[in-house]
């Protein structure tokens, strides 16, 4: 009799034991640390182009009378363009993409009416010949070995630019452009030509990437005055 109650009771002390050395065991929880991802990583919008595009075109040196005109239509037809600067660990792209159309159809508009005589054809022609003399300018860069590309859509008189040769140098505050940005050969955001490098100082600050380039310039009466070009991005929602 005895030994019939002394198994159960021993198997159920085991039990006990066995729950209580699980109880006493301290659960180990494994923690990975990830590195702080580069702020920079990404792609922004640029904002305010009209701003850095008048300051482009501002600095060009205009002989005739009829571009003068032309440089305040053109940096208001391209207000609403939207370059992107796309990053990926120390380089970067810089792209932008535009119609022609509203800008040559604005200045047609403004020569018809003060009887400028370099303005010939109808509104449709003068748009599509000066898309045509345009593209034939940029896309002798597609055969260059450089860090210049374009794209064309025909249909809507449409460019697309392509920037490469950008490094980030986070040790000194600087984007290094092989090539000066630039819109469309229209203005260049550099006193130099836009096949000499610069080095823009860049920020954030409040979310907002901000390129900065300060460069002197003399001009043909030997006065050397002082260039600033600004560039000023956002970034775009994931």
């Amino acid at each position: 009799m005895f030994k019939q109650y002394l198994k159960p009771l021993f198997i159920a002390g085991c039990s006990l034991l066995m729950l209580a050395g699980c109880g006493n065991q301290t659960a180990t929880t494994t923690t990975t640390t990830t590195a702080p991802s580069n702020p920079l990583e990404g792609k922004w919008e640029q904002i305010d182009f009209r701003s850095s595009l008048e300051r482009g075109m501002g600095y060009l040196d205009y002989r005739s009378s009829e571009e003068i005109p032309r440089r305040l239509i053109y940096s208001d037809a391209f207000k609403d363009v939207t370059p992107t600067l796309t990053i990926t660990g120390d380089s970067a792209v810089y792209d932008v993409t535009a119609t022609t159309s509203v800008a040559v159809g604005n200045f047609y508009d403004y020569a018809k009416a003060n009887n400028l005589t370099s303005v010939n054809g109808t509104k449709e022609e003068y748009i599509k010949n000066q898309y045509n003399v345009l593209k034939q300018s940029l896309e002798k860069w597609n055969n260059q070995k450089g860090y210049l590309t374009y794209g064309f859509n025909d249909e809507k008189n449409e460019v697309q630019e392509t920037l490469t040769g950008i490094t980030i140098n986070e040790g000194t505050g600087t984007m290094e452009f092989k090539y000066a940005p630039n819109f469309l050969s229209l203005a260049t955001f550099s006193v130099e030509k836009f096949v000499k490098p610069v080095s823009y100082k860049y920020s954030i600050e409040d979310g907002i990437l901000t390129l900065t380039l300060e460069q002197q310039k003399i001009l043909d009466n030997n006065q050397k005055v002082t260039a600033y070009f600004t560039m000023r991005f956002k970034k775009v929602a994931e």
